[in-house]
């Protein structure tokens, strides 16, 4: 599937192929292995981390996962309010 969006004179193309159409998936994913190991190890700049794609979210789930997910009072408030309203336990 190809698609094209054309918005305020900017272009932006978003496409997806079947890898195992060019070559056997599990070949692909070694070689992307490969890949994302050697731009972890790569030096960095200022003490920052080099980060592939989905980096900062895996580490984000990671610590959510481990520690739960901080909520404003509001929103505690709201979900309080709906699990009295279909009898739930909060």
């Amino acid at each position: 599937m190809l698609s094209l969006i054309f918005s305020l004179g900017t272009g932006h193309f978003l496409g997806a192929m079947r890898i195992d159409g060019f070559r056997p998936a599990a070949d692909f994913k070694a070689d992307m292995d490969k890949w994302i190991d050697r731009f972890h190890a790569a030096p960095a700049i200022d003490g920052q981390k080099v980060l592939v794609p989905g980096d900062p979210e895996r580490e984000i789930e990671a610590e959510r996962k481990a520690n739960g997910i901080n909520l404003l009072e509001p929103v505690v408030n709201d979900l309080k309010g709906l699990a009295e309203r279909f009898d739930i336990e909060f």
